[in-house]
């Protein structure tokens, strides 16, 4: 199949070939839990009919999520995650891969389709926001958890190594301290914790080269996401909330303060030796500061 992002054109054409009641049927059939297993290389969808796993799962992006896809179409990732993040972002060279990226990155819950980050990106979007209404966040929210559930019950269908692609050595304007946003709203908003996160914690990942990146062969906790430098941050965060690495009832006794601390100043045994010199250290300092507004806003 050639690649999906150098026919970023075709996109537009399946869009307009999209009538009405096929997105109307489509939207009504991802209300329904998608698919059982079923015998012969095929699933049994909840309405009972069969679906064949050779094409549904890249025949559902072809229709259902290629278009959402098109340049000109606003996305609601756009209204509440990093300036950037797009899904367009998610993309790799066929379908099938383009699916093991988002599984491989955690963004999709291939047990529990519903429980799927991207899914709750989508549906925490502004129905309010200029160029999003509800119509658009349903039918987003609908065509990924079909082609979620198509993929849960018929498994990966991409065999690589490097799902994602080569990693990107990219630095993120966020790493540059001269582009710090000078004016933090102070609130608890997505969008505010997430550029939070990238200024403050994902800007001073170097310190933790190479062994926590998940694009190195170290003994180490692979917190730290490569690639572009959105989806990066993003994941990251969520590696880290998810990672136990923060306390958010005592946010300085958090492990991801902890570890790179000298324990001369406190810190606990390391084995990539001291990042944090003492409490004093910048990097300390803004990693302090991300923690303490998580826990501000998870009270």
């Amino acid at each position: 199949m050639s690649s999906l992002r150098a026919h970023a054109p075709l996109t537009l054409v399946l869009a307009l070939a999209c009538t009405r009641e096929e997105l109307a049927a489509s939207s009504a059939s991802a209300t329904t839990s998608a698919s059982e297993l079923g015998t012969g290389g095929t699933t049994t969808p909840t309405t009972g009919s069969p679906t064949d796993c050779s094409a549904t799962p890249s025949e559902l992006f072809t229709r259902r999520i290629a278009p959402l896809l098109a340049s000109d179409r606003p996305k609601t990732c756009n209204t509440c995650h990093l300036s950037g993040v797009d899904l367009q972002l998610f993309v790799q060279e066929t379908p099938c891969q383009t699916m093991a990226c988002l599984d491989a990155r955690g963004l999709v819950d291939l047990e529990d389709p519903r429980s799927s980050t991207v899914l709750q990106w989508i549906s925490r979007a502004d129905p309010a926001s200029p160029l999003i209404d509800q119509g658009v966040i349903d039918e987003e929210y609908a065509a990924f958890l079909a082609w979620i559930e198509a993929s849960a019950a018929c498994g990966l269908c991409y065999t690589g190594a490097t799902p994602c692609g080569e990693p990107v050595a990219a630095t993120c304007p966020a790493d540059d301290p001269k582009n710090e946003p000078k004016d933090d709203p102070g609130d608890c908003s997505p969008l505010t914790r997430e550029t939070l996160f990238r200024h403050r914690v994902y800007a001073w990942r170097d310190r933790c080269y190479p062994c926590h990146f998940d694009n190195q062969d170290f003994v180490a906790p692979k917190w730290i996401a490569s690639g572009s430098c959105e989806l990066g941050s993003l994941t990251t965060m969520r590696n880290v909330l998810d990672g136990g690495l923060v306390d958010l009832n005592d946010p300085a006794n958090s492990l991801l303060l902890l570890k790179p601390l000298a324990e001369s100043a406190g810190g606990v045994k390391h084995g990539g030796d001291d990042k944090f010199a003492d409490v004093n250290d910048p990097a300390y300092i803004d990693f302090l500061a991300w923690i303490s507004r998580e826990a501000a806003c998870t009270q």
